[in-house]
């Protein structure tokens, strides 16, 4: 049998095999062994992407460049990544502290409370809505708030 009628064959076996996929790529190796899978070739290859939902159109795909290894970091440069994220966690922990302690005012304070719901519209919190969210403040203020921070100043 001729190699490429062979191939023409598998091919349309594949494709019968796939047709619940709605794309598969297909190409041809630097042999000229042409391939179809539900997975995109590694980088460097142009190939086809068939999208058989849309009355089996295709889209021709450049090859991109191959990415290049990325360099392990030594061990200094993982201590200074390390070393950023805490600042960074830190800075996060304080600001959820503040913010932690401005809503325990609100709650606490005899004004009315209201949030925005989904919708964009304020709506007013019960008092039983108002010790849900009281509940979840102090929660909030033991996990963020060192011993030693002051609270903030009202305004």
């Amino acid at each position: 049998m001729n190699v490429a009628l062979g191939c023409h064959l598998l091919c349309a076996a594949l494709l019968t095999f796939t047709v619940n996929a709605q794309e598969y790529y297909r190409w041809q190796d630097n042999k000229g062994q042409l391939h179809v899978s539900q997975t995109p070739p590694s980088a460097g290859i142009d190939y086809e992407i068939v999208d058989t939902q849309a009355k089996s159109t295709v889209t021709k795909v450049k090859a991109t460049a191959a990415t290049t290894p990325v360099k392990p970091l030594d061990a200094k440069q993982i201590a200074a990544l390390n070393q950023q994220v805490e600042q960074v966690n830190q800075q996060l922990k304080q600001q959820n502290c503040q913010q932690a302690r401005m809503n325990k005012q609100r709650l606490t304070a005899e004004a009315p409370v209201a949030i925005t719901n989904a919708d964009g519209a304020a709506v007013a919190l019960t008092m039983e809505m108002r010790a849900e969210q009281l509940v979840v403040t102090e929660q909030h203020i033991r996990e963020f708030c060192q011993p030693d921070s002051p609270a903030p100043s009202k305004k």
